[in-house]
């Protein structure tokens, strides 16, 4: 008769597997070491429009702001290429509709004009964003530079799986979590404000699309993905 053997179950191999968040919970990035992220979209001033007297205002009050700052906090800057196919389309919509033979003549020469761009230059758009931590151990999570620290984040590193366990704990600390960081994120927006930078935090839509980018920006901006977005939660409270 036939032997029964043992089944042993494979290790995961996934791409999740080695990813440092866990999951996406009402506009709360869940790390695997318990702690969190919010992600602040924040808008431009045009620095070199302003006065002497302006532009020193917005650089005494930007010093303030990272001054009166008792947290860390991440300033990311990201350059993205620019889509315009859809603005061309428009054009040439405008174009054949247009009934000034002069206004036609000239929407054509910009049509052509961006066409010629296009092809011998990438139109770029800057992004900038700040993403806020927290976590109940003395920011561990983010500047832990102790000896054991180093050893700890090694280990994270090469050892970055999830269970069952870990995101009910997750889950059961996400109240304390999301009100440190929304206490963070109301005192940044006011300080910012007093500098004209006006910030918006990513919902969990955005948030899916902001990882998906940071991770593969080889992906092309009309990739499809699971925008589903109650699946992007790993377990069920």
């Amino acid at each position: 008769m036939p032997v029964k053997t043992k089944n042993n179950p494979t290790s995961d191999s996934s791409t999740q597997r080695h990813l440092p968040f866990s999951q996406i919970r009402e506009n709360v990035i869940i790390m695997k070491d318990n702690s969190g992220r919010l992600v602040l979209e924040c808008s431009t001033i045009n620095f070199l429009l302003k006065s002497v007297e302006e532009q020193n205002s917005i650089i005494i009050s930007f010093q303030r702001f990272l001054n009166s700052l008792d947290f860390p906090v991440q300033i990311l800057i990201r350059s993205k290429k620019l889509d315009i196919d859809w603005y061309i389309k428009n054009l040439n919509e405008l174009w054949k509709n247009q009934k000034n033979q002069l206004l036609q003549e000239q929407t054509y020469e910009y049509v052509a004009y961006l066409n010629k761009l296009v092809e011998v230059a990438q139109i770029m758009k800057k992004e900038f964003y700040i993403i806020i931590p927290y976590d109940s151990e003395w920011e561990r999570s983010v500047r832990d530079n102790s000896f054991l620290g180093v050893f700890r984040n090694f280990w994270l590193a090469i050892n970055n799986a999830n269970d069952i366990i870990k995101i009910r704990s997750q889950i059961r600390n996400f109240n304390n979590v999301k009100r440190g960081l929304y206490n963070r994120m109301n005192s940044i927006k006011t300080s910012l404000e007093n500098i004209w930078i006006k910030t918006r935090e990513l919902e969990k839509s955005e948030l899916i699309k902001f990882l998906t980018d940071y991770y593969n920006p080889s992906l092309e901006s009309h990739s499809n993905l699971q925008w589903e977005i109650t699946d992007y939660n790993v377990i069920k409270e």
